[in-house]
């Protein structure tokens, strides 16, 4: 006993047993619509959140916040990049005035790629990167691995490009494969598509862009992004913290315009590793010195009173010597006479009374007003012969106690230059991601994904195709494939 045929829920005509689709209307079937299941409040946030991420209007708006957060960082000097030797409370108020300086530090546009509300852009770019391009990979790539083959004329004929002309499936399958299509056959029908790769081009963009943003967010680890600030006095050798080597400050020099402002900076120095100088350059702006993946960099510099020579007087008025005191880090002792030192008590390099403790204290790290409080003592016996009192930049005069007294010869001027040591473990990444977004475009623009469509019907190929790029090759294509040339065939 043979069963009823299936009719179609459209148009009423008959299906043909196991058919997804109407042969006459096309129709698919059994599409009635189920029961719906019901969701947790878990899921369904789940789902709106997805539905959200997922839409492209959410991803350009994101996208268009990231840059306007880039643009506010670029036209703010960040924190590490100002060529200033003070703190960022007391840079800011001064370069941009008090209030908008403040500002823009409770905003964070100081370091802006650093901030909390930057990096939640990023991550929020992220994660709609992420969503949109599963959202729409997934099908696509379904649709591209597993295409529908068997489609009825009516189909054919909607696309871009259709013709037709005599001759055999098998025949057309043969030319398909030479001109380097992948074909799939099913009964009546082929289809056959080439430059497939270039449909997956944009969510290759997509994973360099999510490569770059990593590589972004990797520089607020301290391990993947080190930086180091060191001062050098002309001359001398500071140890760069947390490393291995030091920095020798041969010489700082500066070139400057009519007007006095600065035209050029640079700093003669080299990197001491082992007692051994193990490299050497002159560091100008955009001019670092390379070594071991640190790039050092001049940052800026500052000029201060560095050695004062300071004359040790006796009762008659008789230089006895002359003391070099470094007025950064003065020495503990000096040798006066073979009999007598002078020994440093307390001292200031920017002397000022607290007002809350009536002590003395420094008022600031620069050395602006520097104060030296010692006493005269004999070496022999330890017996302390006088005190001095020297206020060493001012008119104040000397004073003291007992036989001796100091007075300020001369001072010279100490040039500092601010070096920046940056090693950034990330750019190896940041490149790549950024080859990654180069070959996505390539692919994108470069690559035509080209449908054919061919049903055999009444001893004639009926073929329709589809071109996300390149229409105009395509049909040239589509001559080629039907002979139109040679008038075996016909094209629309």
């Amino acid at each position: 006993m043979r069963l009823a045929a299936a009719k179609c829920e459209g148009c009423g005509a008959a299906v043909p047993e196991g058919g997804s689709f109407c042969p006459a209307c096309g129709r698919s079937q059994g599409t009635a619509e189920r029961p719906r299941q019901v969701q947790s409040g878990w899921t369904a946030f789940v789902d709106r959140a997805w539905d959200f991420f997922a839409s492209t209007r959410v991803a350009t708006v994101l996208i268009i916040l990231l840059a306007l957060g880039s643009v506010a960082g670029s036209l703010v000097e960040q924190e590490h990049l100002y060529q200033d030797w003070r703190l960022p409370d007391m840079y800011y108020p001064d370069r941009y005035g008090p209030f908008w300086g403040r500002l823009y530090m409770a905003l964070g546009l100081t370091h802006a790629y650093t901030s909390i509300w930057y990096v939640t852009l990023v991550l929020l770019v992220v994660v709609s990167l992420i969503i949109c391009s599963l959202h729409r990979l997934i099908p696509l790539h379904r649709t591209l691995v597993k295409p529908q083959v068997w489609k009825l004329s009516h189909f054919i004929r909607r696309q871009e490009v259709t013709g037709e002309t005599a001759g055999t499936l098998d025949g057309m399958e043969s030319s398909l494969r030479k001109r380097g299509f992948k074909v799939v056959r099913d009964r009546e029908c082929l289809y056959a598509d080439r430059g497939r790769i270039s449909r997956y081009g944009p969510y290759i963009i997509h994973i360099g862009l999510l490569l770059v943003a990593f590589s972004a967010m990797g520089k607020a680890l301290p391990a993947m992004n080190q930086v180091r600030d060191v001062w050098v006095p002309d001359g001398q050798t500071v140890k760069v913290p947390e490393t291995d080597f030091a920095i020798t400050n041969h010489k700082f020099t500066m070139e400057l315009y009519p007007s006095g402002a600065p035209s050029r900076f640079a700093t003669d120095a080299a990197v001491v590793k082992g007692g051994q100088e193990v490299a050497r350059q002159t560091i100008e702006v955009n001019h670092p010195l390379r070594y071991e993946g640190w790039d050092i960099y001049q940052a800026s510099w500052r000029e201060e009173p560095g050695i004062a020579h300071v004359a040790v007087v006796d009762s008659g008025g008789r230089p006895v010597a002359t003391l070099p005191v470094d007025l950064r880090n003065p020495a503990a002792e000096y040798a006066v006479t073979d009999t007598v030192k002078l020994v440093v008590q307390s001292y200031f390099h920017d002397f000022v009374v607290d007002s809350a403790t009536n002590q003395p204290t420094n008022a600031s790290f620069e050395v602006k007003n520097p104060v030296l409080l010692a006493d005269f003592v004999e070496s022999a016996t330890g017996k302390t012969v006088g005190k001095a009192a020297l206020l060493v930049l001012g008119q104040t005069p000397p004073i003291f106690e007992g036989a001796y007294r100091l007075e300020v010869q001369k001072v010279e001027t100490r040039w500092y230059t601010a070096l920046k040591l940056h090693k950034d473990h990330t750019v190896p990444f940041m490149y790549f991601g950024l080859f990654v977004v180069m070959l996505g475009m390539v692919i994108t623009f470069f690559w035509f994904h080209w449908q054919i469509w061919v049903r055999e019907e009444s001893g004639r190929l009926l073929l329709g195709a589809r071109a996300y790029k390149n229409k105009f090759g395509l049909k040239q294509e589509v001559r080629r494939l039907l002979g139109t040339d040679s008038g075996e065939g016909k094209i629309a």
